[in-house]
């Protein structure tokens, strides 16, 4: 640009001197001040104007002195405005380009971002939702809608209360509480109405109508489905534990019964016999243990149990195992349905002994279902597990401990400790014959009634 300013200038400065013009070229020098102007800086533009200010001036003749110093004056004034205009509109064009070129360069790092987040958000097994400020659903990823709209309804603008309540509640909060970033453990809903645990990790930002929720939600089905189990397995190996040991002291006594005969067999005066009384205090040791029951056992603490929310994780241990044999499992229990008297936690493993059983009870039969049916009986619970297995043969020996004829594989002693569990609670579990299958009852005391004693049922 500089070389074709400096060119101008020459050509025009040649053909001044060269022609002679009776009139001024001098309009045609602002040109290339103003090319210089795309390349110069201010002073430089303004020493370029002079030099051409000057330049114009040699080739004009028939001017005073007085007259030469004003157009010179004049001239200069005209060029550096025209080449200061120019330089500015440059400048302005060139942080413009800068401006809009980093605008370029941001979106595309932010194009580039979203398309990162909207992959990783995509490809993520936790289900992560935004909720707006009035609890409905703005966005939701694939696994959400896995989890919790396995039916294909989606969930864009679906209200939250109806798979999370705990979201609504949280978006509830004062906006003074700001900064909310925290982790909660809850059960869910999905659209076809079916509950499972879940753990979330949730945050809430903005104010007003632009108050959002974001949240990543994770199925913990398997996790407490294996922890209930492992629960169950611990039972049944203490229940394994307590079996071999007293078996041990029942083979030691009887050892020591059989040496005592031995002894007595030598003697004609068996009532005054020192082995004679020996061996009745071995006989009474022996019956001591045989009659071993686990109701000396310090009562549980008892609590109000919601069997609604209970039936909810009871379903998330057990469905997967009868649906992976072929079977279902029903349950009829009212979401109203008052709360009992128990340990949650022992209530669960009793309810689980019995689905385990039922479980085993149907391997072989060609209809598999297992009903749950609470009910109330005055100031009792009454809940029903029945099953469509071929029944209990010998209830004479149901809830003995080491009933003969056991044939699970145990110990033998399921039955009899979830009986004394039931027990612990101020309650019983029964038998009751049905036409088809075999059917448990556990009976517990409704939240609110003062417990004095056991509850008192026959078997």
């Amino acid at each position: 640009m500089l070389l074709l300013g400096c060119a101008i200038v020459a050509t025009l400065v040649l053909l001044e001197w060269k022609f002679d013009f009776d009139f001024s070229l001098g309009i045609l020098y602002v040109f290339p001040v103003m090319i210089a102007g795309t390349v110069l800086t201010r002073w430089q533009i303004v020493l370029a104007a002079i030099f051409c200010a000057y330049t114009r001036g040699l080739f004009t003749a028939d001017e005073t002195q007085l007259e030469h110093t004003l157009r010179f004056f004049m001239a200069t004034i005209a060029y550096s405005g025209c080449g200061l205009l120019i330089y500015q509109i440059t400048e302005s064009r060139r942080v413009m380009l800068a401006h809009y070129a980093r605008i370029r360069f941001e979106q595309s790092l932010r194009r580039n971002a979203e398309e990162q987040l909207r992959q990783l958000a995509e490809s993520s097994p936790a289900a992560i939702l935004t909720v707006g400020s009035v609890g409905e659903i703005l966005a939701a990823n694939a696994a959400a809608e896995e989890i919790f709209a396995p039916d294909n309804s989606g969930l864009a603008g679906k209200e939250v209360r109806q798979l999370v309540p705990m979201f609504e509640d949280a978006l509830r909060l004062p906006e003074e509480i700001s900064g909310i970033r925290t982790q909660a453990h809850t059960w869910a809903r999905r659209t076809d109405g079916s509950h499972f645990p879940a753990a979330t990790w949730f945050s809430i930002y903005g104010k007003g109508e632009g108050r959002r929720l974001a949240a990543i939600v994770v199925d913990v089905s398997d996790e407490v489905r294996e922890r209930e189990q492992a629960h169950y397995e611990d039972l049944v190996q203490q229940n394994r534990v307590l079996a071999g040991a007293v078996s041990h002291e029942i083979r030691n006594l009887c050892a020591a019964i059989a040496v005592v005969q031995q002894n007595l067999e030598k003697h004609t005066d068996l009532a005054k016999g020192e082995d004679f009384d020996a061996m009745r205090k071995l006989v009474s040791g022996l019956g001591q243990i045989s009659t071993f029951d686990l109701r000396n056992q310090s009562r549980a603490p008892l609590a109000a149990v919601d069997l609604s929310s209970l039936a909810d994780e009871l379903r998330v241990i057990i469905g997967q195992d009868w649906r992976d044999a072929g079977g279902e499992v029903k349950w009829h229990i009212d979401p109203t349905f008052p709360s009992v008297q128990a340990d949650r936690h022992g209530l669960l493993q009793v309810m689980l002994n019995l689905s385990q059983n039922a479980l085993r009870a149907v391997e072989h039969t060609g209809e598999k279902c297992l009903t749950i049916e609470p009910r109330v009986e005055q100031d009792l619970a009454v809940i029903r597990v029945c099953d469509t297995g071929p029944g209990v043969s010998n209830l004479a020996t149901l809830f003995q401990a080491f009933r003969p004829g056991h044939e699970s594989g145990g110990s033998g002693l399921g039955l009899y400790v979830a009986r004394a569990m039931a027990k612990s609670f101020g309650g019983d579990l029964r038998y009751v014959p049905v036409p088809r299958g075999g059917c448990f009852e556990i009976v517990l005391r409704l939240a609110g009634v003062d417990v004095h004693e056991e509850v008192s049922v026959h078997p």
